[in-house]
């Protein structure tokens, strides 16, 4: 099942280093394929940290997830997961 999720990053900070950590480890527990995607296009694994990070998605900008899980309630679940980690400051 594929999921396509788009929101708003609203943590001042962007994507940093703590939120790309958890969403790491929980991206590789889940065995999903997750794919960040940026307003201009650019991707990166949801499984690197480093891709994550070189995206330099700043406050403000949109990200969508592409997620490639199992059944529908794991990917919704990550989804939400994923969202709540970018948004937690």
């Amino acid at each position: 099942m594929t999921i396509n999720h788009t929101f708003t990053v609203t943590d001042p900070i962007g994507l940093h280093a703590r939120p790309v950590g958890q969403i790491v480890t929980l991206v590789r527990e889940s065995g999903a394929t997750v794919t960040l995607r940026n307003s201009e296009g650019k991707e990166a694994s949801a499984a690197s940290a480093l891709k994550m990070l070189a995206m330099k998605v700043k406050s403000g900008e949109s990200l969508e997830l592409v997620i490639d899980a199992e059944d529908d309630a794991a990917g919704h679940a990550l989804t939400e997961a994923i969202e709540a980690l970018v948004n937690e400051g």
